[in-house]
């Protein structure tokens, strides 16, 4: 139990100290000055939708082949926290249409279970994820390997919606 939570601990601070994720870096407020900022928060939209296909079809795999998603597994728990800043990212800029273009654009262009028709209920799960999902408080609470059953069920609970909502 020890060494999970060492690893975890572990994967938890990559994935805070990866580009920020989970600090709530928001680019949709600097996207209305300039074309170019625009560019680029449709980049960064894009590569966050991208992540959080990528990290839904490992999580729809391993719930797949298992039945459920075993917490156990320290990737799943990882590719549940990348989703978790995903999906903050999304929360955050839910009034920025362009914002949600390019991370629908990124979902349908990196997952396989991700369609146009799925895409836009996926996205607005995620978002729901996020709104009830204290963020701050889950990564910090693994970080220090604190997080209660309850805190990381409901996230695979939220998750394993989204996964029924593919084919």
């Amino acid at each position: 139990m020890k060494k999970q939570i060492i690893a975890l601990t572990a994967v938890v601070a990559l994935l805070l100290s990866s580009c920020g994720m989970l600090k709530g870096n928001s680019t949709s407020a600097q996207s209305s000055t300039t074309t170019s900022s625009a560019s680029a928060a449709t980049t960064d939209a894009a590569q966050m939708g991208k992540n959080a296909g990528s990290a839904l079809d490992y999580l729809a795999a391993q719930y797949k082949s298992a039945g459920k998603l075993d917490m156990t597994n320290m990737m799943n728990i990882a590719n549940m926290l990348n989703l978790v800043g995903a999906a903050q990212q999304v929360y955050q800029n839910k009034s920025d249409k362009t914002y949600r273009q390019g991370f629908v654009k990124g979902l349908i262009a990196n997952s396989i279970n991700i369609d146009q028709y799925n895409a836009d209920s996926v996205t607005d799960k995620l978002q729901s994820l996020a709104e009830n999902t204290n963020v701050d408080k889950l990564s910090s609470a693994m970080q220090k390997g604190q997080a209660t059953a309850s805190e990381v069920e409901n996230v695979a609970s939220s998750v394993t919606n989204i996964i029924k909502l593919f084919k």
